[in-house]
C-alpha cells in the first residue's frame, strides 16, 4: 500500500475527503477544512486534481470542476451529487445543510424547529440545522445558474451523504438522513429519473426503534437493483435493497460489517467493496469484498488499510473527546486495476489530515 497525503497543515482540522472520478480520467478531491473541529463543514473548502490517477495532487480553482461549482456553505459542496450531464449542463442536487446564523436567531431557528448548536469558534454564531433540499443546474458552462429548494417538513435538519448512484438507465439517487421531533433519524433517497429535470423524496426503509440509521451508501449491484448500506450508532451496517431502480426498499437488516460510515464500488471483475472507517482498536480503515453481488461478505479476509488511528486530533482534545477522528473513506478502481481510497485520519501529532491510498485487491 502507498500512502498519499492530500491535505495536512498544522492548526486545521482538514477530515471527510470527497472523491470524484471524472469521465476523461482525472480525478477530483475535495475538503472542508477549518481552524477548529468541524463536523458542520462550515470553514473553508479546497479542491484538488489529479492527472495521473493520484500519484500527485494540485490544489485548484478550475470552475469546470464540479467541487468548484457553487453552493450555499462548504457543506453544501460536500453533501450533493454534481455531474456533467449527457447533454452538457452542469447539475447539482443535496441539501443545504447547516447554516451559519447570529446567536440572537436562536429562538427564532428552534421555534421553527429545527437543530441549533454553538458555533465551535464564534460566540456571537450559532449552527443552524437546515430542513431543505436544493436541486441547481447550469446550461452555459457555470455561468449562470437556476436553482430551486424544497422544504421538508417535520425534520429538525435534513443532509444528503455524498455517496450517490446514477443508475444505468439514467436514474440518479442521493442518499440523504432527517430527524424528527423524537430524535428519530430516518433514511430517504432524492430521485430523479429524467436527468434531473423532476425530483421525488422516497422513504428508505421504515424506522426501526432502537436503531439509529444515518450515512447511506447506495449502488446499482445489475441493472435497476441497488444495494444501501447504512450507518448506524450501535456499530453494525444495515442493508436494505431496491428491485425498481429506487423507488421502494426493502426492511433493513444488520449485516456482518462493524464499522461506518460506508461506501460501495463495483470493481470491473464484478465484485463489489465495502470500505469503511472503523473506530475500534486499533483503529483505521477497512474494506471487504463480496463475490455474490452483496448478498454475502468475506468477513474471513477484512482487508486493513490502515490501523495506526485513534490519535485525538488537538482540537478534540480541546473539547476533552476521546480519539476517533478517521474513516469516512471513499474508493474507485485505477486503470490497471488497482484502487485507490481517500479518506481522513489523525496520527500522533494530533494533526487531522486527508490521504489517498493505493493498494491492490487480490
Amino acid at each position: 500500500m502507498n500512502h498519499t497525503i492530500l491535505y495536512k497543515q498544522d492548526g486545521f482540522y482538514g477530515g471527510f475527503p470527497v472523491l470524484t472520478h471524472l469521465p476523461d480520467g482525472r480525478m477530483t478531491v475535495g475538503i472542508p477544512v477549518a481552524p477548529f473541529h468541524d463536523h458542520y463543514g462550515i470553514g473553508d473548502w479546497v479542491v484538488l486534481v489529479s492527472e495521473d490517477e493520484g500519484e500527485t495532487w494540485t490544489e485548484t480553482d478550475d470552475p469546470a470542476l464540479p467541487y468548484n461549482w457553487p453552493g450555499t456553505s462548504p457543506r453544501e459542496k460536500y453533501d450533493r451529487f454534481a455531474a456533467v450531464m449527457p447533454d452538457g449542463s452542469y447539475l447539482c442536487a443535496g441539501s443545504v445543510g447547516w447554516e451559519v446564523c447570529p446567536a440572537e436567531r436562536q429562538a427564532d431557528a428552534e421555534a421553527q424547529g429545527l437543530s441549533v448548536h454553538p458555533h465551535p469558534a464564534d460566540n456571537a454564531a450559532i449552527i443552524v440545522g437546515g430542513n431543505k433540499l436544493f436541486v441547481q443546474r447550469s446550461t452555459d458552462r457555470g455561468q449562470t445558474w437556476e436553482r430551486q429548494e424544497w422544504i421538508v417538513p417535520g425534520v429538525h435538519h435534513i443532509t444528503a451523504f455524498p455517496r450517490s448512484a446514477w443508475l444505468a438507465d439514467g436514474t440518479i439517487l442521493v442518499p440523504v438522513y432527517g430527524s424528527d421531533a423524537g430524535a428519530h433519524r430516518r433514511t430517504y433517497v432524492w430521485r430523479s429519473a429524467d436527468g434531473g429535470a423532476t425530483w421525488r423524496l422516497f422513504p428508505m426503509s421504515t424506522y426501526v426503534p432502537g436503531v439509529d440509521g444515518n450515512e447511506t451508501a447506495v449502488l446499482e449491484v445489475s441493472p435497476g437493483r441497488v444495494l444501501a448500506h447504512t450507518r448506524t450508532e450501535q456499530g453494525y451496517l444495515l442493508e436494505v435493497w431496491s428491485d425498481d431502480g429506487g423507488r421502494t426498499w426493502s426492511q433493513p437488516l444488520r449485516t456482518p460489517i462493524w464499522g461506518y460510515p460506508p461506501h460501495l464500488l463495483k470493481l470491473r471483475d464484478g465484485r463489489v467493496l465495502c470500505a469503511f472507517g472503523y473506530r475500534r482498536e486499533p483503529m483505521g480503515v477497512r474494506a471487504v469484498l463480496s463475490h455474490d453481488g452483496g448478498k454475502t461478505w468475506d468477513m474471513d479476509n477484512v482487508i486493513i488499510l490502515r490501523d495506526d488511528g485513534g490519535t485525538s486530533s488537538q482540537f478534540r482534545r480541546e473539547l476533552k473527546r476521546a480519539g476517533s477522528d478517521v474513516g469516512y473513506p471513499i474508493s474507485t478502481q485505477l486503470s490497471d486495476g488497482r484502487i485507490l481510497t481517500v479518506y481522513y485520519i489523525t496520527l500522533a501529532d494530533g494533526i487531522t489530515h486527508s490521504v489517498a491510498t493505493r493498494w491492490a485487491v487480490l
